[in-house]
């Protein structure tokens, strides 16, 4: 059994626990809060145990919440760190906690990619395997590899141009984009996140509005030779971790559907292809696709366990994962409703 403790129990965080404590070959030690907040109180009422810096001890009894000892003791306790921290101080922790303890670690998107491997179980799974340091990439950059690399394997891909539609912020967000701005950048980082872990043509740009749902992606692809017509589309995303949906229009039904369907926090864990927004023009195809920014990475954290850890191979570690997650039926559900 694999000890694992999840360090941050915020949007990422807390979907990761609720994974590793439900896999049959790790065991959730606990997690950690630095503030003690409603999170904190529901990681307790969840029946995890809380661990937290030292010097706040006292600050959680105040409240009522009830701690189990601090985060030093807890990663020295770890197998594996995930590090779900806010964006930048997992490379902090690296620096102050993890290198000078000998910890494996695990780190966010939010991170530069020096911090570690950059990871996507479709893409380079055997490749972490022994990693010390693993960076699962950001929600746009997984969904984007999820997409890229079935095509790329039937299809001479010549390059991609990417736009992005990014949310404002998180559903539990109290900041994000402004409410009469539409903001954007030109040479995003997703393009340099994407070329990280696979070796394709890459450029995007990247707009931000006021809205919370979901991001909306969209790539033109040009082809070496022959593009998939919007048909073969289906087969090469019939097993893959992408719901490919034929008449959903907003945002909004797809977050419905989510919310109808039970599915807790509405996390769907997989992008979802948008099959009324293809089009083709001789070498070219255009398509968009919708992301669940706050849930997309959780599957790909749990794989990133098994890879650094060697305690699962590739395929028996992806479909076990799908199992937790109700990955499957979840795109079949969605398939099934957009069809």
């Amino acid at each position: 059994m694999l000890n694992v403790c999840v360090n941050g129990y915020g949007t990422i965080g807390k979907r990761v626990a609720d994974a590793v404590s439900k896999h049959p070959k790790m065991k959730l030690l606990g997690v950690t809060k630095y503030t003690p907040d409603q999170d904190a109180k529901l990681a307790v009422m969840a029946g995890m145990k809380l661990f937290v810096p030292a010097e706040s001890a006292k600050s959680f009894a105040a409240k009522g919440i009830e701690v189990s000892g601090s985060v030093e003791e807890l990663v020295n306790m770890a197998d594996i760190v995930v590090d779900a921290s806010s964006d930048g101080n997992g490379v902090k922790n690296k620096q102050n906690i993890y290198l000078p303890k000998r910890k494996k670690a695990i780190f966010q998107g939010g991170e530069e990619a020096s911090v570690g491997f950059s990871f996507n179980a479709r893409c380079n799974f055997d490749l972490a395997a022994g990693k010390e340091y693993i960076r699962v990439v950001s929600c746009n950059t997984t969904s984007y590899c999820r997409i890229i690399k079935p095509i790329g394997e039937n299809y001479r891909i010549k390059n991609i141009d990417a736009l992005l539609i990014r949310r404002g912020a998180d559903l539990n967000d109290a900041k994000g984009s402004a409410l009469n701005a539409v903001d954007w950048k030109a040479k995003s980082h997703h393009a340099d996140d994407v070329r990280s872990v696979i070796d394709v043509p890459i450029s995007s740009i990247a707009f931000k509005v006021p809205h919370t749902h979901c991001h909306i992606n969209s790539m033109r692809i040009t082809f070496d030779g022959a593009a998939p017509k919007k048909d073969e589309l289906y087969g090469l995303f019939k097993n893959e971790r992408v719901a490919v949906l034929n008449t959903a229009s907003t945002s909004s039904q797809i977050v419905e559907a989510a919310r109808d369907t039970g599915l807790k926090r509405f996390d769907t864990f997989v992008p979802a292809l948008l099959m009324n927004t293809f089009m083709s023009n001789g070498s070219d195809i255009f398509i968009a696709f919708a992301v669940p920014q706050e849930s997309v990475v959780v599957a790909e954290n749990i794989d990133a366990i098994t890879s650094q850890s060697g305690i699962l191979q590739k395929n028996d570690s992806m479909r076990m994962t799908d199992d937790i997650l109700g990955i499957t039926k979840i795109k079949s559900q969605l398939e099934n409703m957009f069809s």
